[in-house]
């Protein structure tokens, strides 16, 4: 310690006394020289310095690696769970945005609702979602997520709905085979995979993967909307490997349908015109009708006059009213005599009708 004093000393002295700006060159060259020669021992005189200060470093930093390490582990906690919020986030916006791109062919207005409890059994798969009536939804609206088809409401209130599975025993949703257009019937049996039954067609029209959408038969389900895909179940019977198996049922979206008379311009697809506007104008009468007297009267004049000429019988017959046309003229239409405007009196005689 008293040599790296003395040494300070000197060196304070010579740091006091430098005089560079009176110097000449020779002057310089000889300072640089000194240095030069001085860099030897100065080096020597550091380097044990360097070697405990280094020294010092490590042990302080191995006495604190501890308290260090302790905040790190803290740090690294906090953002395991900014990095979960953020996985979270991603996949919840992620199957958002899956929702919003689902258009059904014709387009239908539709909410996102959230799936808040479930019951399920081998007899009541059900669900409740936080929508209601305040929300525009009603009973036999169909209930989809970003999979396929989920089922339908069968209860609403203000704020809360009940929807139907539809692997619930008394669920029935018509169905088609995307790929041979075949009609079929999804029945839920209280499990994962619904039944396919009265499967319309031969036996070629199902196929192991084909995939399955609503028919929209019976209009409670629109056209089109995924189901799943066929699968021959170990009991030989077809069933529905449904979509909605992939993933958490939590985030659902509700489709306002009722029936097809919401679907754009229904009034004029499914208005039906008046017969009157099809048909026709009926025909005016071809003939004048005579009274019941007046032909029992020329009815009793005919059986008196038998030898009477054919032209006399044929005037007081009723059906010598209508000209008959000739044989050249039977293609072209014949004008109906107008009816006249008073009926003959019943008394009258067959020879007043026939003039008539």
């Amino acid at each position: 310690m008293i040599l790296v004093a003395a040494i300070c000393v000197v060196g304070a002295l010579m740091f006091l006394g430098d005089r560079r700006g009176g110097l000449d060159a020779a002057s310089y060259g000889n300072r640089a020289g000194f240095d030069r020669a001085a860099a030897k021992s100065n080096n020597l005189l550091s380097t044990p310095a360097h070697f405990v200060s280094d020294r010092t470093n490590g042990i302080e930093d191995y006495f604190f690696a501890v308290s260090e390490n302790r905040v790190l582990k803290q740090k690294i906690v906090e953002l395991e769970k900014y990095r979960d919020a953020y996985r979270q986030a991603k996949e919840l916006n992620r199957r958002y945005e899956v929702l919003l791109n689902l258009r059904t062919e014709p387009e239908v207005e539709s909410i996102t609702a959230r799936s808040v409890s479930v019951s399920r059994g081998p007899f009541n798969n059900n669900r409740l979602i936080d929508a209601g009536t305040s929300k525009g939804l009603a009973f036999g609206n169909p209930v989809i997520n970003e999979h396929g088809l989920v089922g339908r409401v069968v209860g609403v209130s203000p704020d809360v709905s009940r929807v139907l599975m539809v692997t619930d025993v008394v669920s029935r949703v018509p169905v088609m085979v995307a790929r041979t257009d075949a009609r079929a019937m999804m029945v839920g049996d209280g499990g994962g995979f619904p039944r396919l039954e009265f499967v319309r067609g031969g036996p070629d029209v199902l196929k192991k993967g084909d995939q399955i959408l609503t028919s929209g038969d019976g209009g409670i389900f629109p056209r089109g909307l995924p189901v799943g895909e066929a699968r021959r179940g170990v009991d030989g019977v077809w069933r529905v490997d449904l979509y909605t198996n992939r993933g958490p049922i939590d985030l659902v979206k509700v489709l306002k349908f009722k029936d097809f008379t919401q679907l754009p311009r229904a009034e004029e697809v499914l208005r039906t015109p008046l017969v009157t506007d099809l048909l026709p104008a009926p025909p005016a009468p071809s003939a004048a009708s005579h009274s019941p007297s007046a032909s029992s009267a020329s009815a009793s004049s005919g059986a008196a006059s038998s030898s009477a000429a054919p032209a006399s019988s044929s005037s007081t017959s009723p059906s010598s009213a209508v000209p008959r046309p000739r044989p050249a003229a039977m293609s072209q239409p014949v004008a109906p005599r107008p009816q006249p405007a008073t009926e003959a009196p019943a008394s009258a005689s067959p020879a007043s009708v026939s003039g008539g």
